[in-house]
């Protein structure tokens, strides 16, 4: 019985002194005000719960600043609101594209292609089959080294100057698309 009064004498003491500790805390980590008030009494009820020894805590500040940290992660960790992939709602308010719009779409792909196939042509031999080693095959510039031959760093260059080649070529013919997408049609060609 005399425990249980010094424990919750304890954590009454440690409530006083620290609590405000525990806000500035808190509101540094971005949570509210309200919100830290629940989270700190929650925090002191349960360390009650567990029924600590006092005696054992050689730094309670510390030792309590870990735990209200940790609890803190986990009231976080708690909460977070995890966005759903698909709700039916949503899938309903998109519109289906038309007939005549998908066809649309696959003639200006099929003309944007065209574009990169004519651009990817006048390429020079040596930066053509390094570009295309590295983007249609997936191969590191090591490997593009070690199958060509070619010291690492001309590897480089040479892919260096395609992108900016082909970079330059395709500016004016599409302006609106960035280049990554332009090279992850190069296994199109």
């Amino acid at each position: 019985m005399e425990t249980t009064v010094n424990i919750t004498k304890w954590v009454q003491d440690c409530y006083s002194s620290y609590s405000a500790h525990f806000i500035n805390m808190g509101l540094r980590l971005g949570f509210r005000r309200d919100e830290l008030g629940d989270i700190i009494s929650q925090f002191f009820l349960d360390l009650l719960e567990k029924n600590i020894d006092p005696q054992t805590i050689q730094h309670p500040k510390t030792y309590l600043s870990t735990a209200f940290r940790r609890k803190l992660v986990d009231h976080y960790r708690g909460t977070r609101q995890v966005p759903k992939v698909c709700d039916a709602g949503v899938a309903e308010s998109f519109p289906v594209p038309s007939i005549q719009d998908t066809m649309e779409a696959v003639q200006s792909n099929s003309e944007l292609i065209a574009k990169i196939r004519k651009a990817f042509d006048k390429l020079p031999k040596r930066s053509r089959q390094i570009v295309y080693l590295k983007y249609y095959e997936g191969l590191s510039t090591d490997e593009i080294a070690l199958r060509t031959g070619l010291e690492k760093r001309t590897v480089y260059n040479q892919l260096h100057e395609g992108i900016k080649f082909l970079r330059k070529e395709l500016s004016a013919g599409a302006p609106g698309i960035h280049l990554s997408s332009l090279l992850s049609l190069l296994p199109l060609l």
